[in-house]
């Protein structure tokens, strides 16, 4: 007779371990919030006391993260006075982005290109990010600048969060 206990007390002891291994990684995926907007701030030091704004839209049916926004100096330059985030030239955006089943977003390879300054500045970035609540979101964005003149390429990175009231 315990020859027989034996698998069922492994078989047990399994799906126990499965069923813990399935909570703690439901535990780790959240879900946005359909059709709010999240805002916050890119991990970049403050230039002249001002902050690098990130911010995105959910879409209605929490599937998209919409016009993913961000704003940094990066490694070509600030430019002008006062706040240079303010700045277009500084801000660079990713259109449509899908949200996983897990709550993970990302985007490859986005280019964009700043005009309201000469020379152009092109930044060509990756961002990977999750949403660790339904109200929060962190990642990080990689990216490649060179301008028209031709300095750079140059490259760096920046984390960001964003929430949602």
């Amino acid at each position: 007779m315990s020859r027989d206990r034996a698998p069922r007390i492994l078989i047990a002891a399994l799906a126990a371990v499965l069923s813990l291994l399935l909570l703690a990684v439901g535990a780790l995926a959240a879900q946005p919030t359909p059709g709010k907007t999240y805002a916050g701030f890119v991990g970049v030091q403050p230039y002249r006391g001002f902050k690098a704004k990130v911010s995105f839209k959910v879409s209605s049916d929490g599937k998209h993260v919409l016009a993913f926004n961000w704003q940094a100096g990066g490694c070509i330059g600030m430019g002008g006075p006062g706040n240079a985030y303010a700045d277009p030239y500084n801000n660079y955006r990713a259109a449509t982005i899908p949200v996983s089943a897990t709550g993970t977003f990302s985007a490859e390879n986005v280019k964009w290109i700043g005009t309201s300054q000469t020379p152009a500045k092109t930044t060509i970035f990756t961002v990977t990010g999750r949403f660790t609540t339904a109200k929060t979101a962190t990642g990080i964005i990689h990216y490649t600048q060179t301008d028209a003149a031709g300095a750079g390429p140059c490259s760096g990175h920046a984390t960001f969060t964003a929430a949602t009231p």
